[in-house]
C-alpha cells in the first residue's frame, strides 16, 4: 500500500477542518502533527505515525509522547496536550503487543495520548483503544476515530 496516498487523503479530511495548525520540521518518527485549541487553554493534537517494531509497545508509545510533547513544548498543568494517535503498519507487526499499547487513563502526563488509532496499511482494517471514563470519552476521540475508519486503503 502506497501509506502516502493514505496519509495524504486523512490530511484533507482533518486539515483545516478540524486541526486548523500543521507543524512542519518533524523528526523522522513522525510523520504529520495537527493540533487545535479550544478555550484558554485547552491543547489537541493528533499524530500519525509508521509503526517501528524495533521497541516494545510501551517504549513506542513514550517515544511518540515524548517527540510531541518535544514539538509542541507540552508541560503539565500548564501546557498540557491531549494527543490522538494514528498509528500505521500491519497488524502482525504489533497485534502481540496491544496489551502493552493503550492510551492514558489519567491526564497527569504533559502530553496525555487520548486515544490510538491502528491502521492495517495491508488491508484497510483498524483497531481503535481510547480513555474513557465511564461512557466519557476525551478529545473527541469517537469522532476522528470514524473519520479515519472512513478512508479506504487503496492497494
Amino acid at each position: 500500500m502506497e501509506f502516502i496516498n493514505y496519509v495524504s487523503n486523512l490530511k484533507s479530511l482533518l486539515f483545516p477542518a478540524v486541526y486548523p495548525r500543521e507543524i512542519q520540521e518533524l523528526p523522522d518518527e513522525l510523520c504529520m502533527l495537527f493540533t487545535r485549541k479550544t478555550g484558554i487553554t485547552s491543547r489537541y493534537a493528533l499524530a500519525i505515525t509508521l509503526w517501528d517494531g524495533s521497541n516494545s509497545g510501551h517504549e513506542f508509545l513514550e517515544e511518540r509522547r515524548r517527540l510531541v510533547s518535544k514539538k509542541l513544548s507540552s508541560m503539565w498543568m500548564f501546557a498540557e496536550v491531549g494527543l490522538f494517535l494514528v498509528v500505521l503498519g500491519e497488524n502482525a507487526d504489533w497485534q502481540d503487543r496491544l496489551a502493552e499499547m493503550s492510551p492514558d487513563q489519567t491526564g497527569l502526563h504533559a502530553t496525555t495520548i487520548q486515544g490510538i488509532h491502528y491502521v492495517n496499511t495491508l488491508n484497510g482494517e483498524f483497531e481503535v483503544k481510547q480513555s474513557a471514563w465511564g461512557p466519557v470519552t476525551f478529545g473527541n476521540a469517537e469522532v476522528l476515530s470514524d473519520l479515519i475508519a472512513s478512508i479506504p486503503i487503496e492497494g
